[in-house]
């Protein structure tokens, strides 16, 4: 069962941010209460996707690598964070905006959205133009493949690792339409 928002935020608070307060850990020298408050609340906010598992991992990593006893940086909380468990697609902002937005649309329209979506969640940045002739080059190459496969599986010769490479990249096509999807359904509400 999917958990709201709030209790998403609800267990980031019980078993990092509580946790590392109980083991005595203090806030940065120079930082006023209310910026590591509201900092405390980005980071329940962001780390929500995390499963509980992870989340004890994290703040005992975390308790483990401040030696002085002092709050590390959000950049590095969520460092280790990512380290221990990524984002889902739709939770890492750079790819459901880029892809919610027109560029989601045109990549659709232009046959390569699995490869700039598998190449988001590779790289933390828009792909620049050279990005994007890599992109469509690969786009081709995996299309090739994909008729290849397709051929391979009507004449019942395909192997386990073309039909799990199939596999692969039609759910990642899925979840990709999804969030281009998502972006439409959101232009189209705004606009009623």
């Amino acid at each position: 069962m999917a958990m709201t928002k709030a209790e998403e935020r609800a267990r980031v608070k019980a078993l990092v941010v509580d946790r590392l307060e109980q083991a005595g850990m203090v806030r940065r020298r120079g930082t006023a209460a209310a910026a590591h408050e509201a900092a405390m609340a980005r980071l329940c906010e962001q780390l929500g996707y995390m499963g509980a598992e992870n989340l004890m991992t994290l703040a005992e990593v975390l308790i483990d690598s401040a030696a002085d006893g002092v709050w590390p940086s959000e950049v590095l909380i969520r460092q280790f964070a990512r380290a221990i468990e990524e984002p889902p697609p739709a939770e890492r902002r750079l790819v459901s905006s880029w892809l919610a937005s027109v560029e989601g649309s045109k990549a659709e329209a232009g046959g390569h959205l699995v490869e700039l979506y598998r190449w988001l969640l590779k790289h933390p940045r828009p792909p620049l133009a050279m990005d994007l002739r890599e992109i469509r080059d690969q786009a081709q190459d995996n299309a090739r493949r994909c008729e290849l496969i397709r051929d391979r599986i009507d004449r019942e010769t395909a192997s386990r690792e073309d039909r799990d490479w199939l596999e692969l990249y039609l759910r990642d096509r899925a979840q990709a339409r999804a969030l281009v999807d998502a972006g439409r359904a959101r232009k189209e509400g705004a606009a009623a």
